[in-house]
This record gives C-alpha cells, sequence and structure tokens, in this order.
C-alpha cells in the first residue's frame, strides 16, 4: 500500500475531496471528457483501470445514453462512485478475465492512466484485449503522462512511484507510446491526438480500425 492510500483510508469524509483535489494537480477530468465528445454518442463504454470511479462517473454524467462498465484487478473498484448506478457496474477483473466471457462489444472503450502501471510485455495482451472487446466502428481512448527530461516530465513518476507506492511504474516517452499502440494494434490507427490540462505531457490519442475509415 503507497503512502496516499494509507492516508487516504485514515481520512474518512475528507477523502473524496482529497482525493479528488490531488487528481486534478494532474488531470482535469472534465476537460478530458469535454474532449471525448467526438466519438458521438457511444450506448456501451467500457473502462480498463476504472481505479475508483472518478472518471467513470463522469463519463456518465456526460453520455447520458450509455451503460458503463468499469472494471479494475483492485478489489476496491469504483468505490467512490456517486454517479448512476443504474447504468454504471463495477468488476474486480482484468481486461483478459472480461474477454474470456465474451461479451457483447463497446462502442468507446477507454484506458487512462494505465498502461505505465502495466509491465512492457504485458501491454500488447491488454491492448489485444481491448480491441476485441470494440465494436465495429468504435473507438479505442488512450490517455497517458509522458515521460520527459524537464521536472514536470516527471511528476507522474514521483507521484506514482513514492505517494501510489508502485515500485515499478513505467512510463513512455511520446515516440515509444505510439509504437507500442502501433505494434499491439495493427489493425487500428491513431485518428486524433491532443493533450489534457492542466500539463502538456497529458497525451490522449483516439483510435480506430482502418476498416473503419
Amino acid at each position: 500500500m503507497g503512502i496516499g492510500t494509507a492516508i487516504r483510508h485514515r481520512m474518512g469524509r475528507f477523502e473524496e475531496p482529497a482525493a479528488e483535489l490531488y487528481r486534478s494537480f494532474f488531470i482535469d477530468l472534465e476537460a478530458l471528457v469535454k474532449q471525448l465528445s467526438h466519438v458521438g454518442e457511444p450506448k456501451r463504454i467500457l473502462e480498463i483501470g476504472c481505479g475508483d470511479g472518478a472518471l467513470g462517473q463522469r463519463l456518465t454524467q456526460t453520455f447520458k445514453q450509455a451503460d458503463y462498465l468499469g472494471i479494475d484487478p483492485a478489489e476496491t473498484a469504483g468505490r467512490g462512485f456517486r454517479g448512476d448506478t443504474a447504468r454504471a457496474e463495477f468488476r474486480s477483473m482484468t481486461s483478459s478475465d472480461l474477454r474470456a466471457e465474451a461479451p457483447d462489444a463497446f462502442d468507446l472503450v477507454v484506458i487512462v492512466d494505465v498502461l505505465h502501471h502495466v509491465p512492457a510485455h504485458m501491454r500488447r495482451d491488454l491492448l489485444n484485449d481491448a480491441a476485441t472487446l470494440t465494436a465495429p466502428g468504435g473507438r479505442i481512448v488512450v490517455k497517458e503522462w509522458l515521460w520527459g527530461r524537464l521536472i514536470a516530465g516527471r511528476l507522474g513518476y514521483w507521484a506514482d512511484r513514492y505517494i501510489t507506492g508502485d515500485k515499478d511504474v513505467d512510463f513512455m516517452t511520446e515516440p515509444q507510446l505510439q509504437k507500442t499502440l502501433a505494434d499491439s494494434l495493427p489493425e487500428f490507427t491513431v485518428c486524433e491526438t491532443s493533450s489534457v490540462r492542466p500539463w502538456r505531457e497529458n497525451i490522449l490519442l483516439t483510435l480506430r480500425r482502418k476498416t473503419d475509415d
């Protein structure tokens, strides 16, 4: 358990606002969801690595016609979700577990700040799962914090390594991320790239199948 997790568990009713304040230093989730408006009106959304459900809550608020499934290996998946539980479900499982169940495909698959927590040799499998779970005409969205030489580019590593407690966290440069996506998702192409406030290190990539062009 990292320092941040241990402290959060002791904060009681202050845990949620403290977590939001900490998260907002690194990423504006409202801005991220707003940038996803170009994906249309998905009916089924999957978030791989949903964490406490903060992004899931915003996705269900924005895409009011969509059903949402958030998955995460952690037993506490979605514990902070305060949205519409009639349209949202959280399950403690991996993407390979879900793929094995062969569910109906999803119009939008979201992977936000997950890949740098996944060992490099396992990233292809996760992305392959995402591709299999994406419906024809659907989109995969990947958001990552980029590794850089400047102090700002290393903030994410410091936070995950020493506060979150992930000793194996491994951030990629933008070329490394692009290569990982190209090698792991050869049937997909990046159709849009942008950054998410408040840091340019927050890179957001939207991918679609080449046959959807």
